[in-house]
């Protein structure tokens, strides 16, 4: 008993002094056991949802940073997928402004991993919720370049011509017409549909419905006019006995194609005055009427009537 006494008053003596020193050598097990694993860091996506008759007015984190720290073996296999970091916006039912802490949860296989340290930065995100709104806008074609050389932008058609928006009260409200991404039209020679991507004043606006929209451009020739004068007159029809002293000559107005109107030669027109009605030597006045290319139409000329003097052939 004396013994024991005295193994046990040894053991109790100096108590205090006993306890720091195990509780500091515990600190230092687990202090080198931390310093000794690895460290993994990547990117994961924010996972939240917007309670119903609200929406996010200012940008926010869409991605949080995840540091782990494990066994070599452990961080080694585990990658983005295996976490899902989110904040819990269930409670919030009035706009305003919330700051909320970031959790991470472990998925799968990493529920089982220790040890594991998982920590987020930033550990809280701020939302600023206003009003759920949706509006009608107007839409406009972003058209760059310009057709080939001798052809131009007839027409266009956007299906539809309008798109509904939805996003926070106040970036919904401060969005005009909205344009569908550039269509270029350089070096087109004729009618096309292609479809585009409106672009969004905001990432945190959203269109309603069908995202594409549905663009028909008219490519056609570019008509041009042009005066070709002089062009000489050609007599038709004459008897062989008989003569016009001092051919006139006279211009002609033409409208087509313009690659059709610059390629062509005043030796293309023609002033015809049909003479099968003549028949003795004499002054008459003839009514001309125009040759041309089929694919140019006549828009004017001159003379629309000639006087001329009908003499017998070698005089």
């Amino acid at each position: 008993m004396i013994v024991k006494g005295g193994f046990l008053r040894g053991f109790f003596s100096d108590m205090p002094t006993k306890i720091i020193c195990l509780t500091a050598a515990v600190l230092l097990f687990f202090f080198h056991r931390i310093n000794t694993l690895d460290k993994k860091t990547f990117d994961v996506s924010l996972q939240y949802e917007i309670p119903a008759g609200l929406a996010i007015a200012s940008q926010n984190e869409s991605s949080v940073q995840v540091t782990l720290r494990g066994t070599k073996e452990a961080t080694e296999s585990i990658n983005a997928d295996d976490i899902e970091v989110g904040v819990d916006l269930s409670g919030i039912k009035t706009p305003g402004v919330y700051r909320l802490a970031v959790r991470a949860d472990r998925k799968g296989k990493l529920r089982n991993i220790e040890p594991l340290e998982v920590t987020v930065e930033p550990q809280e995100i701020a939302f600023d919720f206003e009003p759920l709104m949706e509006r009608r806008i107007q839409l406009i074609a972003d058209l760059r370049g310009s057709p080939a050389y001798g052809y131009d932008l007839a027409d266009y058609t956007l299906i539809p011509q309008t798109v509904v928006i939805r996003g926070a009260k106040s970036l919904v409200q401060a969005a005009s017409a909205l344009s569908t991404e550039v269509i270029d039209l350089t070096g087109r020679t004729g009618p096309f549909v292609l479809k585009s991507a409106v672009v969004l004043p905001n990432s945190l606006v959203r269109i309603v419905g069908e995202p594409l929209i549905d663009f028909e451009a008219d490519i056609k020739e570019t008509v041009q006019a042009k005066r070709f004068d002089p062009v000489e007159v050609s007599f038709t029809n004459l008897s062989a006995a008989l003569e016009i002293k001092s051919p006139p000559y006279g211009r002609i107005q033409v409208q087509g194609p313009q690659l059709v109107v610059e390629a062509l030669k005043s030796e293309q027109l023609k002033l015809l005055v049909d003479c099968s009605s003549i028949h003795r030597p004499g002054i008459y006045t003839l009514h001309p009427k125009t040759e041309a290319p089929a694919d140019v139409a006549v828009l004017d000329f001159e003379p629309k009537e000639i006087t001329v003097e009908v003499s017998p052939s070698g005089d």
